[in-house]
C-alpha cells in the first residue's frame, strides 16, 4: 500500500466509526491534541477530550448519526502523512428531527509511533448554490 492508500485507509476507518456512533474506534484515529474547527461550534476544540466532551453531550440528548458515506475524495500527501479532503453526506440528529446535509471535511494526518492519527479536522457546511460536482480522486462511496 502507498502512503496515499494508508491516509484514505484512515480517514475512512474514522468515517466507519462515526457512522457506527462507536465511540472508542472513532476518537483513537484522532491524536490526544487533535484541533478541530466546525462550522457547528462557535470557537474550535482544542485537544480530542474536547471533542469526545461535545460527541457525548449529543450522544446523551437522544442524537445519532444513520448514516455518513464519502462522496468524493481527494488525498495530498506531504512528508510522512498528508491531509484527506472529501465531500460527504450524513443524516443525523434527534428521533424527531433527522437531517441529511452536505459538508466537505479536511483531515490532516501525520504519522507518529507507527501509526497514522489525524491532528487537525475541518469541516464546512456546503450551500445550495455549492451542490454541484467536484473534482476528486475517487469516489468513494463508503
Amino acid at each position: 500500500m502507498t502512503l496515499e492508500d494508508d491516509i484514505r485507509s484512515a480517514a475512512q476507518e474514522i468515517v466507519r466509526a462515526f457512522r457506527s456512533n462507536d465511540e472508542e474506534t472513532y476518537f483513537a484515529g484522532f491524536a490526544d491534541d487533535c484541533s478541530f474547527a466546525f462550522h457547528t461550534d462557535p470557537a474550535p476544540l482544542i485537544g480530542a477530550d474536547a471533542w469526545r466532551e461535545g460527541w457525548r453531550e449529543l450522544q446523551a440528548s437522544g442524537w445519532q448519526v444513520k448514516d455518513c458515506r464519502t462522496l468524493w475524495d481527494h488525498v495530498q500527501v506531504i512528508g510522512g502523512g498528508g491531509v484527506y479532503l472529501h465531500e460527504l453526506e450524513t443524516t443525523a440528529g434527534e428521533p424527531d428531527a433527522i437531517e441529511t446535509y452536505r459538508e466537505r471535511e479536511s483531515i490532516v494526518f501525520e504519522r507518529r509511533d507507527g501509526r497514522l492519527v489525524a491532528v487537525h479536522e475541518h469541516l464546512s457546511p456546503i450551500s445550495a448554490q455549492g451542490d454541484g460536482e467536484a473534482q476528486g480522486d475517487a469516489s468513494a462511496g463508503d
